[in-house]
């Protein structure tokens, strides 16, 4: 092959390269070059390479590119928006916490008071009645003195309910079985109940 008909190659190939005079000569250098290294002939390909200097020059003359956009804003603890465990490295500030995100939390220096723990849950509340009523089925309503209201469900088959007229009346509310409510009036049966404030 001589070196006209490479040089014409090499021409051909870098036109639209040249023409385009792009905004970014290091994308014009990086497709001449791929083009370049498409070439199959020798003589040709380095033909090609040759007539790339100057676009190479330019590319090396150009400004830097635009800085890629910003990371996702941090979230409101300052924490970076992928650390949704708080192991984030940027929490491993020193030698000694670094990779520590799978071990234990160090025991409190000797002398610091124990974190409280919360309650444990209740079982079970006793409460004064303050007000009772029956519906026309013989179901009750009782409101209570901590200010809750209960109901029997309408599902019980228990017998009616007896309250003490004029007297005190007390209720133990305790769990039952799937999140079901069971209600004794005076110590007596037990009843199926729910809450409605």
């Amino acid at each position: 092959m001589n070196i006209a008909r490479a040089g014409l190659i090499a021409a051909l190939v870098l036109l639209p390269v040249a023409a385009s005079g792009g905004p970014d000569p290091r994308q014009d250098l990086i497709d001449g070059m791929a083009k370049c290294a498409a070439i199959t002939d020798g003589a040709g390909r380095l033909a090609c390479y040759d007539a790339l200097n100057p676009t190479l020059q330019a590319a090396q003359a150009a400004p830097p590119p635009p800085a890629a956009a910003a990371p996702p804003a941090a979230t409101a603890d300052n924490r970076p928006w992928y650390d949704i465990f708080g192991v984030s490295p940027s929490r491993q500030t020193t030698p000694q916490t670094f990779g520590s995100e799978g071990l234990q939390a160090p025991p409190p220096p000797p002398g610091t008071p124990p974190a409280a723990l919360p309650p444990p849950a209740l079982d079970s509340i006793a409460a004064a009645v303050t007000d009772y009523a029956f519906n026309p089925y013989d179901k009750f309503v009782v409101f209570l003195d901590n200010g809750q209201v209960w109901k029997q469900l309408e599902s019980d088959t228990g017998m009616k309910a007896r309250f003490q007229k004029g007297g005190k009346n007390t209720v133990v509310i305790s769990r039952g079985f799937i999140g079901s409510y069971n209600m004794t009036i005076n110590d007596g049966p037990a009843y199926k109940v729910t809450r409605v404030k």
